[in-house]
């Protein structure tokens, strides 16, 4: 009977003390654990962007180049599809030149003829009459009648005429057609690479945006967790959050847009979304009104140390279709500069959107 009061004074007092244990431990340390599960995540994804980082740069410069070369061959096609249309303009009034050239040439040959004649009335003697109409041709017809004293001069001048009008019209009408085949055939040559480097502007962005998945993939990942570790609280919008200090340089596309919202984070564009997101600023790749766009090196005008601009509005809006959206920017057309565009949502220049907390 004791033993048993015994046993079960025991039993009672561990069933005490593992209530108490258990119901002594804090709420908070679950929590904390998961925490630092999804922050330890978090660094590993972080890692495996900065890794992606050289492979999609070089993607992003090798489209740049690409366009570069397709915009130079556009200009070239450009030119010589003006030079074709000069040309075609001085066929055109070549054609004007000879029709009055011809007429020219017809009144000459009407004088020649009169000169024969007048010489055939003039004459007492028909040998030479005999040996103009034995001739063979019309230039040895004029050569033997030229041998006549009478009216040699006249016939040499106006043959030399003819003739120059003749030399003229046709060297001048080689020269045009000869440029016409040169320029026809340049045209056809910078058409036919013109294709060919539009193929590789494609190809090259379609790299880029295999290049670029599996960052983006990443960086959702990344802004589910700090989602998640800032326990889904409501974003304060950004367009009224205000600038919260300036520490970028004036002029620059970071500087303007510090100026219209807190930017707390510091690098150049090409690092402003990576740094909001490690700071845990919410990212993504949809537009929102006061989120700052941000841009790849070299996407969409962007220069070698990217881009960010401040997105004014979403389509659809006033002036803005649906699937577009409006932002402003600093240093696009010129240092200090303020100016507006209008883009597609999902343009593959764009990196991502930065949102406020």
């Amino acid at each position: 009977m004791r033993g048993t009061r015994k046993l079960l004074s025991v039993a009672v007092g561990c069933g005490v003390l593992l209530s108490i244990g258990i119901t002594s431990i804090p709420a908070g340390r679950a929590d904390n654990s998961a925490a630092n599960a999804l922050r330890a995540r978090r660094a590993q994804l972080l890692q495996q962007l900065v890794t992606l980082e050289p492979a999609k740069n070089s993607a992003s410069s090798a489209l740049v180049t690409a366009e570069n070369a397709f915009a130079s061959e556009q200009a070239l096609l450009l030119a010589a599809q003006q030079r074709l249309a000069g040309i075609n303009a001085r066929l055109l009034a070549l054609s004007g030149q000879i029709t009055s050239d011809e007429a020219t040439i017809v009144k000459a040959k009407q004088d020649l003829a009169m000169l024969t004649r007048q010489s055939y009335k003039s004459t007492t003697t028909d040998s030479w009459v005999a040996a103009v109409l034995s001739a063979t041709s019309f230039s040895q017809a004029v050569d033997r009648l030229a041998g006549t004293s009478h009216v040699a001069e006249q016939v040499r001048n106006l043959q030399q005429k003819v003739r120059a009008k003749e030399d003229a019209i046709s060297s001048e009408k080689a020269e045009i057609q000869k440029d016409a085949a040169t320029t026809v055939a340049l045209e056809g040559q910078l058409s036919q690479d013109s294709g060919a480097l539009l193929m590789l502007v494609d190809a090259r962005n379609a790299a880029l945006q295999s290049a670029s998945a599996p960052a983006r993939a990443i960086e959702n990942q990344i802004a589910e967790i700090d989602q998640a570790l800032a326990g889904s609280a409501p974003r304060r919008s950004a367009a009224n959050q205000g600038a919260c200090g300036n520490h970028f340089a004036y002029g620059q596309c970071t500087w303007y847009v510090a100026t219209r919202r807190c930017i707390p984070w510091v690098g150049n564009a090409a690092q402003w979304y990576t740094n909001a997101a490690r700071m845990g600023y919410p990212v993504g790749h949809i537009p929102e009104v006061g989120a700052v766009v941000t841009f790849w090196p070299g996407g969409n005008g962007a220069s070698s140390i990217g881009h960010v601009g401040y997105v004014e509005a979403v389509g659809p809006a006033a002036g803005v279709p649906a699937g577009y959206f409006k932002f402003s920017e600093m240093n696009y057309n010129g240092w200090n500069r303020v100016n507006y565009r209008v883009l597609p949502s999902n343009s593959s220049g764009i990196q991502g959107f930065i949102y406020s907390k």
